[in-house]
């Protein structure tokens, strides 16, 4: 995604350090402990559900860092963290 040429544009690696692993292994780990049934399918299900719910951290605090906000991004994704909540909510 990066390298394709608009958004190379105006990316810039240095706000860019989020690391995401911080994220990754706690949902993996969180799957591997907390699921219905220990199955590869089970466990992999599960695993996506949580790192879904924290995927927009990394965007949140670029947008944060970078403090360059649009109507239409901020908006994008207020909106998106609000849909995920709603289907989070609706599932229980």
């Amino acid at each position: 995604m990066r390298r394709h040429k608009i958004v190379r544009r105006s990316y810039d690696k240095d706000q860019d350090t989020f690391r995401h692993y911080f994220l990754v292994l706690p949902c993996l780990i969180f799957a591997l402990v907390i699921n219905e049934k220990f199955t590869f399918k089970e466990v992999m299900w599960t695993f996506s559900l949580y790192l879904e719910a924290v995927a927009i951290l990394p965007q949140l605090i670029l947008l944060q860092r970078t403090r360059n906000i649009d109507n239409l991004t901020g908006q994008y994704v207020f909106l998106l963290g609000y849909a995920i909540s709603l289907i989070q909510f609706m599932k229980q």
